[in-house]
């Protein structure tokens, strides 16, 4: 049996043990230091996920792991995207050492630290990706089929599969399609490539996927509460529609030179490399333009999904196959010039994944830094209710936070277009009433209640104006059995009563 169809194959489970110890030592720092990010905060309750049609995220999140665990869910992400990668590898049939480099080179792109440090979405990511791989593997299998019966279940078993892993994340519709193009890609080099044949086959994919999201918006209506119009994700789109294309050019030619997000800079390889490949694949002239129209889709398509975003704001973890098209494009330039046993290329490889886990290192440390800053800042906070008001702690400790930290406070901690990784609470959506008191709740600071009464903020608003300003004593102010923080001159995000 053949080595990528064989997980029993002992070259496998040696693939992939060495792909988890380097992702276990390129996150080492995260999981060795408690931090608590933007996003990290909230409690899980049991409708988590369902107004956004996230089903399958809430029963894996809330249903089967009660919420997350420190260590743990990024320790289980880190093994279910390293699996991820060796089946990858297996499917493009990557040998010898370009398949260490292609897995290596996956589980160490920054990129992914942007789905990571999300706890309440690290370990289901990891699901996510995972699934979307089976679902690939499970198609091609059902196409191979001798068997009619075999071959209707397999092929019934991937919309179903892509039905539940869309119901983790939806952006996740473009991870199948990603690894099929690829697959596609990779057959025009083979002598038994036929293009009519995998024409055919290719829109039976897209079918499939088609199908996949119908059973997927079915499965929303049977599942999940009525959702109204989100305005979460309708705020993606909620910007200036026009010169839609023009600004989309924009972003992927920053993505291309890797300037969009702290750690990408390394992806300005992805385009050098593909046009080095360029006399290679005119080797044979009957694919070359399709070979050039796929490796120019490819390079661009993690960031497709920002065409539809008008409102300007392009978080780096929406780019989900960012490091399968970052460790493929290198991986794919080694093998087709066969130098894969060249010393040189192990060097500049290391040394690839070595800058990697510097990026991913200083991600982690740098929100590690204003997470312990934010902490010391809210400890003081306490420290001060606590001698002012000694009585505070048996009462209902309801405190509210006005106003929010300009964001250059936490400047010195923050790197530069590191997004998520520079988030300080106290000055994240502006003061956010609800993410401020559940981290100092989750920091084990102190159990603070919001302020959830309309009447009772009309009784003190109009004492806060004449307040100081933080870090000023006196910025912390007990009015009518309501505890006062003012962190800056300017109102803070509305409550949600507001």
């Amino acid at each position: 049996m053949p080595y990528q169809d064989n997980p029993e194959n002992k070259n496998f489970y040696k693939l992939f043990l060495i792909t988890f110890a380097l992702a276990i030592l390129a996150y080492g720092f995260a999981l060795s230091n408690f931090t608590v990010s933007i996003d990290n905060e909230a409690p899980i309750f049991p409708d988590f996920g369902m107004s956004f049609g996230r089903w399958g995220q809430n029963l894996i999140r809330y249903h089967l792991f009660a919420g997350f665990l420190q260590y743990f869910t990024l320790l289980l992400s880190l093994f279910l995207f390293s699996l991820s990668a060796v089946k990858l590898s297996a499917l493009f049939k990557f040998n010898n050492y370009t398949s260490y480099f292609f897995c290596a080179l996956f589980v160490t792109f920054p990129q992914l630290s942007y789905q990571l440090v999300f706890s309440i979405m690290a370990d289901v990511a990891g699901i996510g990706f995972l699934l979307s791989v089976i679902s690939v593997e499970l198609f091609l299998k059902g196409i191979q089929a001798n068997s009619l019966i075999k071959k209707i279940l397999l092929l019934i078993a991937v919309p179903l599969l892509l039905m539940f892993t869309l119901s983790i994340y939806q952006a996740f519709v473009l991870v199948p399609i990603t690894i099929f193009v690829i697959l596609f890609f990779i057959k025009t080099f083979e002598d038994t490539f036929e293009l009519i044949p995998e024409i055919k086959k290719t829109l039976l994919f897209i079918g499939i996927v088609v199908l996949s999201i119908l059973f997927y918006s079915i499965s929303v209506k049977l599942i999940c509460p009525p959702i109204e119009k989100s305005e979460y994700l309708s705020s993606f789109v909620s910007g200036n529609s026009e010169n839609i294309f023009s600004n989309f050019l924009s972003l992927c030619k920053n993505h291309l030179k890797g300037t969009s997000y702290y750690g990408e800079k390394l992806y300005i390889l992805i385009p050098l490399l593909f046009a080095l490949l360029l006399p290679n694949l005119f080797i044979n002239k009957k694919y070359f333009v399709y070979r050039i129209l796929i490796l120019f889709f490819l390079s661009i398509s993690p960031f497709i999904i920002s065409f539809f975003i008008t409102n300007g704001y392009h978080p780096p973890r929406l780019y989900l196959t960012s490091n399968l098209i970052f460790a493929f494009g290198i991986s794919l330039f080694i093998d087709r010039f066969k130098i894969s046993s060249q010393n040189i290329v192990k060097t500049l490889v290391t040394l690839i994944v070595i800058i990697n886990i510097y990026f991913v290192t200083n991600l982690f440390y740098s929100v590690n830094k204003i997470y312990k800053h934010d902490k010391k800042i809210a400890e003081k906070i306490d420290s001060i209710i606590q001698s002012k008001y000694p009585n505070f702690s048996v009462g209902d400790k309801t405190v509210y936070f006005y106003g929010y930290f300009n964001y250059d406070y936490h400047q010195k901690f923050r790197l530069e277009n590191s997004e998520i990784f520079g988030g300080s609470f106290f000055s994240w959506d502006n003061g956010n009433n609800y993410r401020i008191i559940n981290f100092i709740k989750e920091a084990d600071v102190a159990d603070y209640k919001m302020l959830e009464s309309k009447e009772k903020l009309s009784i003190i608003k109009d004492s806060i104006t004449n307040m100081k300003v933080w870090p000023d004593y006196d910025s912390v102010k007990m009015i009518d059995n309501v505890v006062v923080v003012k962190l800056g001159k300017e109102k803070g995000a509305p409550l949600y009563f507001e």
